[in-house]
């Protein structure tokens, strides 16, 4: 290789479906597990998160299958390392479970920390609740509501269209930008 400019290695397709995926989803699962940490935080004084943990909750809230595992995982990952640059979390160590090739991630979040998590919650909560305009969507509250709904707890309920109205968002963007270019 000729010196000086020293050339990058293309990138995976799966890389390149996990930065695509990131630029879609980021802020929707950075929403959810920094509810999730926060709520573990004040419930039980935890702040040791590991990759693994976070990713499972992701995927059971969203209703996605365990096969999307391993994405959600380095998904996962991305946000905790932007989080460790943004001193929100600490790395503490990586662990290796015995049987198998898998890894997790342990993380630590300080108190410094999670009260950056909780100000980016309550300015997403905030920014939802400024833009939310029904009349500009065309859709009904009651499409959002449907009699399965009536079981489960308000937190979850919100939770969940929360995540259904960013993911609506990222959707129109990204048929915008289709037929922009």
């Amino acid at each position: 290789m000729p010196k000086g400019n020293p050339q990058k290695a293309p990138l995976s397709s799966f890389e390149k479906g996990i930065k695509k995926r990131l630029s879609r989803e980021k802020q929707a699962i950075e929403w959810i597990i920094g509810k999730y940490i926060v709520g573990v935080n004040s419930r039980w004084n935890s702040d040791n998160f590991p990759s693994t943990q976070l990713a499972k909750v992701v995927l059971n809230i969203t209703g996605q299958s365990k096969s999307d595992f391993s994405s959600m995982h380095r998904l996962i990952r991305e946000i905790l390392m932007n989080w460790e640059k943004e001193k929100i979390c600490e790395y503490v160590t990586t662990t290796k479970y015995a049987h198998c090739r898998k890894t997790k991630m342990i993380y630590y979040f300080p108190p410094e920390g999670l009260k950056k998590i909780k100000a980016i919650l309550i300015d997403r909560h905030l920014d939802l609740i400024k833009n939310w305009d029904l009349s500009k969507t065309g859709e009904d509250l009651k499409t959002f509501v449907d009699t399965d709904d009536v079981m489960k707890t308000r937190e979850n309920i919100i939770r969940i269209l929360a995540f259904e109205i960013l993911n609506f968002k990222n959707r129109i963007e990204e048929s915008v930008s289709k037929f922009s270019t």
